[in-house]
């Protein structure tokens, strides 16, 4: 039942978004996100010498235990230089209220990198893994629960 209700929602969002943005998504296992594991986004350029805006898309449900999280990124380019970033996004207000869109599957659009220029031919490779860290604990939580899905949106700048 969860999964057919994430499909649908999928395919509603899809078929809402123009033509200016590419998405990639990956599903996260049900037991969790490991704090070691990455996920891979692999983007073959189309936009050779044009800008366009990196977000990271993060559908969680209520179950996600924490107000804000962390990742760390890496972007490959297709000649191999290598790009990190530690990335510190909020996910809910004061009150408790989750930010971004959605009941009970919420979804938040992360900007990564504004202005992204594709200088090169070849596959750009985008990585990235939580950044779990210790709470009111001595040891960081191994798995962060209520993660369904992250994606990469790659935004074609308007202008061109």
């Amino acid at each position: 039942m969860k999964k057919s209700f994430l499909l649908l929602v999928l395919c509603a969002l899809i078929s809402s978004c123009d033509n200016s943005s590419e998405f990639i998504f990956k599903e996260i296992s049900s037991k969790g996100w490991a704090k070691d594991q990455w996920e891979t986004f692999s983007y073959k350029n189309r936009l050779l010498k044009k800008e366009a805006s990196l977000y990271w898309i993060l559908r969680h449900d209520n179950e996600y235990p924490y107000a804000n999280i962390f990742f760390i990124a890496e972007l490959t380019t297709p000649k191999g230089k290598k790009h990190y970033d530690t990335l510190n996004y909020k996910l809910a207000n004061v009150d408790g209220s989750w930010v971004g869109a959605g009941m009970y599957l919420h979804e938040l659009r992360l900007p990564y990198v504004e202005r992204f220029l594709f200088e090169e031919t070849g596959n750009y490779l985008f990585r990235l893994r939580p950044s779990v860290r210790p709470n009111d604990s001595i040891v960081a939580d191994s798995l962060l629960v209520g993660i369904h899905q992250i994606g990469l949106e790659i935004r074609k700048d308007s202008n061109e």
